[in-house]
């Protein structure tokens, strides 16, 4: 239950932040052109807000139903049509057409800088850790979705579509969009395609994992405490060499093992700095030996990694970068979406799959990495020529700019109101379409 209730509140915090960021966009640049705003307010409030208050001309609040915000800007919808002559000087509908553009789009210009900020901020503040592809020394392991695509353990990465990747951190993003791998089997060169049927695998799949990781010799990280291991006397950073007569190289090769010796006692054979010892251990019915073992970057004394600083100017450059790569795999992930072969749409969730994206351990590198991503796509997603959101108002101008007619507002305030019934069923149906996979999949 801790872990529902702190993943929930990172994911309402992240959604209350958003939300504030790119309404404030469209009251800035409202503000900035002399148009009157009504109300300013976070989440929807039919019927009654929890709060409200009237500051000089803006009703400022919070409403009860957490799925988005709103401005109300003063003379962009009316209930009759009345000629734009007549409109008051701080009417949305008597300013130009470049300045309603504007401020149409000021929730989306305010969300992508948003997130060139989050990205800048970290790359400033962490820096970068890249694991070159060089110093991947064992190869790659492979979960059951690798070994789908056709990587096995062990393998060498070479290239993907025919480049060589330099960093490892970036080779399952490059395969994910790629269409070929080349890799170093044993000393043969194989070439594996990556077709649609493929990679509907990286999408038809319940939960997130690394489908691909360096090969790790098996080092043990902790000791769970009172378990069969911890009572016989294994110990952190003992590295397991045998199980009874079976060598072991990899962490990868222990799994396979220790299932052959479910409810039997095993002879390990381990390394404890530099000396060679062996412990008895039982194992249970399913075979877990009670231990975590290291992942690569724990091994830091084995993996030469290299780390980046960036300046403040850097860090903005490299965050700019950053958002344009993230959008970029957004629309990559869209476009598949629409692709049934790839059962892309099947990872496509409400605020119950955003809320298991956040971990259930507060942590604001990752907090805040996530905000990132989800600025940009709320960005991208409004971007959507649909009435309602604010694509569909920014195309309804661009054809006033060419056609130099105002669009009749009658057809304008129906769209908007079909545009919102056609959003609103959407949401419905993709918060039951989630319901269905987190409870009865």
């Amino acid at each position: 239950m801790t872990s529902i209730f702190v993943r929930s509140i990172q994911l309402l915090l992240s959604i209350s932040i958003l939300i504030l960021i790119h309404e404030l966009g469209h009251f800035l640049l409202s503000k900035a052109f002399k148009v009157r705003v009504e109300r300013f307010f976070l989440f929807f409030d039919p019927w009654f807000s929890i709060f409200k208050k009237k500051i000089g001309q803006t009703i400022y609040g919070i409403g009860w139903i957490p799925l988005g915000g709103y401005v109300k800007i003063s003379g962009m919808m009316r209930n009759e049509e009345i000629d734009s002559s007549s409109a008051k000087d701080w009417e949305f509908r008597s300013k130009s057409a470049i300045k309603r553009l504007l401020i149409v789009s000021g929730g989306i210009i305010s969300n992508v800088l948003f997130s060139i900020i989050i990205f800048s901020f970290l790359l400033f503040k962490y820096g970068d850790t890249y694991l070159p592809t060089k110093n991947v020394k064992y190869g790659i392991e492979v979960d059951y979705l690798g070994k789908k695509i056709g990587l096995r353990n062990g393998d060498n990465i070479l290239l993907v579509n025919g480049k060589y990747i330099p960093y490892f951190n970036d080779i399952p993003k490059a395969i994910i969009l790629g269409n070929s791998i080349t890799i170093d089997r044993m000393g043969k060169v194989i070439h594996l395609s990556l077709n649609d049927d493929k990679k509907r695998f990286f999408f038809d799949r319940k939960e997130f994992s690394f489908f691909i990781k360096p090969r790790v010799p098996p080092i043990i990280n902790y000791v769970v405490k009172n378990s069969e291991s911890y009572k016989s006397g294994l110990k952190n950073n003992d590295e397991i060499l045998a199980i009874n007569s079976e060598f072991i190289l990899f962490s990868d090769q222990l799994k396979d093992i220790l299932s052959k010796y479910k409810n039997q006692t095993i002879l390990i054979s381990i390394n404890r700095n530099g000396r060679l010892l062996q412990k008895e251990v039982f194992l249970d019915q399913k075979g877990i030996l009670g231990v975590s073992l290291k992942n690569f970057m724990e091994m830091d004394n084995i993996f030469l990694f290299e780390k980046k600083n960036y300046s403040i100017i850097e860090s903005f450059l490299y965050g700019a970068k950053r958002t344009w790569d993230v959008l970029k795999n957004q629309i990559f992930f869209l476009k598949n979406v629409f692709h049934i072969e790839t059962k892309a749409y099947k990872q496509v969730g409400s605020f119950f799959s955003l809320a298991k994206e956040f971990p259930s351990q507060w942590n604001w590198w990752i907090f805040w990495t996530l905000t990132g991503t989800l600025s940009i796509w709320l960005a991208f997603l409004n971007l959507f020529p649909v009435p309602s959101l604010d694509g569909g108002y920014i195309l309804f101008i661009l054809i006033e700019m060419i056609t130099k007619k105002r669009i009749n507002e009658r057809i304008f305030e129906s769209c908007t109101i079909i545009g919102f019934l056609i959003i609103s069923l959407m949401m419905v149906m993709v918060i039951i379409w989630d319901i269905f996979k987190v409870f009865f999949s």
